[in-house]
Order: structure tokens, then sequence, then C-alpha cells
């Protein structure tokens, strides 16, 4: 479990991905038919995205590209999340959490304002926060999205809706695509408030954590028959303890309930810096992000509807967890 959200200290991960990048020509070396020497020609249709600070290629892009940077992204989220909200000051947003790849051809951005938070129920605070997501190699869109932060433990988690994202696509022909208006953004906060409150009231076993965490996340639960299975195993395992730990700790904090089950949940996916134990992660972080989100939803509507029976819903997933425990003696069940 993570530390409160401290609002002196904007992440100084920030820094890493704020580097100045500037399209380049190409050039290829063909040898000469009349000498030994080589002799270079211009690539006319493509460019390449440098790294200003070492001289890394980040990608190769077509001539139509419009290279956007990092730091202008940043301001034109800062720009946005003042549209959402005007009463605040743009120069107190501040990045609480900056998630990229090693390459640093993607980023991720997260911005905050102290003021600006809710409570789900009493001294239970969350905070919307923007995310803004840039790449320099055609990963992602420019594109913002409104997503949700536990102050307590920073746990995050983004609002998968198709209406809360405003994307951009890094070519000339295009504008910024509004599939929403910021109103209906600032809608999602009395949603969340709903839905967290509909699963603060649904009681689950602590046994049933790990199959609940490992469906809603999609873990593979599929063993490989060659040298990686010692590694998948131990992958497992380690997911197994952090899902007991954090099962404790927050069913003391919230209770014995899916609310507690979703911040297990949040936490693995928002400190995956830390962890590291979520396969593919870096690959495909929105997905993670909005896993929590879509169960939230559809959770929240299945128990609206009926009696929701946990093993009959996990009934899958449990059995998946039963043959790798018969076949490994790996054991899932949280005391």
């Amino acid at each position: 479990m993570s530390n409160e959200i401290d609002f002196a200290q904007p992440t100084n991960k920030l820094d890493e991905v704020l580097f100045d990048v500037k399209l380049r020509n190409i050039y290829s070396d063909f040898p000469s038919t009349e000498n030994s020497t080589s002799k270079k020609i211009l690539a006319l249709n493509h460019k390449a995205v440098v790294n200003q600070s070492n001289g890394g290629i980040l990608s190769v892009v077509g001539n139509n590209y419009k290279l956007i940077t990092n730091r202008e992204a940043l301001e034109m989220g800062k720009s946005l999340f003042a549209h959402l909200y005007p009463d605040e000051n743009p120069q107190e947003f501040i990045p609480y959490k900056v998630v990229a790849p090693m390459s640093k051809a993607s980023v991720h951005i997260d911005l905050i304002h102290k003021d600006v938070n809710f409570d789900v129920w009493d001294q239970e605070t969350w905070l919307p926060f923007l995310r803004t997501t840039n790449s320099y190699n055609r990963t992602y869109a420019l594109s913002f999205e409104i997503g949700f932060v536990r102050k307590l433990c920073s746990n995050g988690v983004l609002f998968n809706k198709k209406t809360m994202k405003l994307k951009y696509v890094h070519d000339r022909k295009n504008k910024f695509e509004w599939m929403n208006d910021l109103a209906m953004i600032k809608s999602t906060t009395e949603i969340f408030k709903g839905q967290s409150q509909k699963l603060r009231d649904f009681k689950i076993e602590k046994i049933l954590m790990v199959p609940l965490v490992f469906q809603v996340l999609n873990i593979n639960l599929d063993l490989p028959e060659n040298n990686s299975l010692t590694k998948k195993l131990n992958n497992l395992e380690n997911l197994i303890q952090m899902i007991g730990k954090f099962t404790e700790g927050y069913f003391n904090l919230t209770g014995a309930n899916a609310y507690s089950a979703l911040n297990v949940m949040t936490d693995l996916v928002s400190h995956q810096n830390d962890y590291k134990n979520l396969m593919g992660y870096y690959f495909n972080v929105r997905s993670f992000y909005t896993k929590p989100s879509d169960w939230m939803l559809d959770f929240s509507q299945k128990i609206d509807q009926k009696p929701v029976n946990m093993a009959e819903y996990l009934k899958n997933t449990i059995i998946k967890l039963e043959d790798i425990k018969e076949k490994t003696d790996l054991d899932w069940m949280l005391n």
C-alpha cells in the first residue's frame, strides 16, 4: 500500500520525459559503382524523431507527421484542466504521476489540483485527474482523459468511456476530435461516487480476492510448457502474496467489501513503476487503468439487478487456479 499524495512534491520523473526532440532527415548509404566510397541518399518521404539529449532515434515517421513535444502536450493538458475547473490557478495543477517505458518514446502524465476533490463518503477523498498521453512513435495519439485518484494512497483509475476522451492524431490535417463537452466529463464525479457506494455495500470474502483480482485484470493463467514455467509460477506467487498483503490492509481500512477490492486492484495497477509484476503493463497502460473502472460499472449494475453469487461469478477463474494448484502446488487461497 502506497503513501498519501504529497502535493508539495510533484513527481521528479517529469524531467525524464521533457527532453527536446526534433525531426531530422534520414539518409541511406549506398556503395558507389565508381570507387569504394559510399553515396548518401536522402529519404524523401520519411524523417526521424530524435531525442536531442542523447541523439537516440525514437521513431521514423512520414512527412505528414506533426511533432508535438511532451512539454507542449503537458501545457495543452493544463489548459484543458483549466477549462474543467476555471476557478483554480492553472499553475497549481501538478503532475503527480508519470508513466513511461524505458525508451521514453511514449508517456502518460497525470495532473491533479489539491483543491479539486470530492468525498465518496466522509473522509474517503478522491481527486479527479487529467491524463495527458503523448508518443513519438505512433503508439498513442495525443489524448486527454479523466480519471480519479484516491488521496490516501494515490491509487488511480481511468473512467473508461469513449465520451470521456479527447483525441488528437499526429497529422497535419487533423484537429482536436471533441468526443463530448466538458460538462459531460465533469459529471463522471457523481457516477463514480454512486458506484463506490454500491461497491462498499457488497460484502466479499477474503478467500475470493485472488480469483477476483485475476479475473478483473485478466491475468493470464495458462502455464507454458517450456523453461518459462518457473518464471511464470514465480510471477503468479508474487501477485498472490501482494494481493494478500493489500487485501489485509484495505479490508482493515474500509471493510470486507467490493470497494476494498477495487482499491486492491487499483493499487496493483497504479504503482507498477515500483511493483513491476503485471506482465505487458507498459505495452498497454491504458487497458490496465480502465479494467477496474469497467468492472466497477459492470459489477455495480449486476448487484443492482439481482443477488450475485461470487463463487459462481468467479467459477471459471477458480477452476483455472485449482488446475494450477493441482499441477504445481501453487496455493492461491488467502487465509
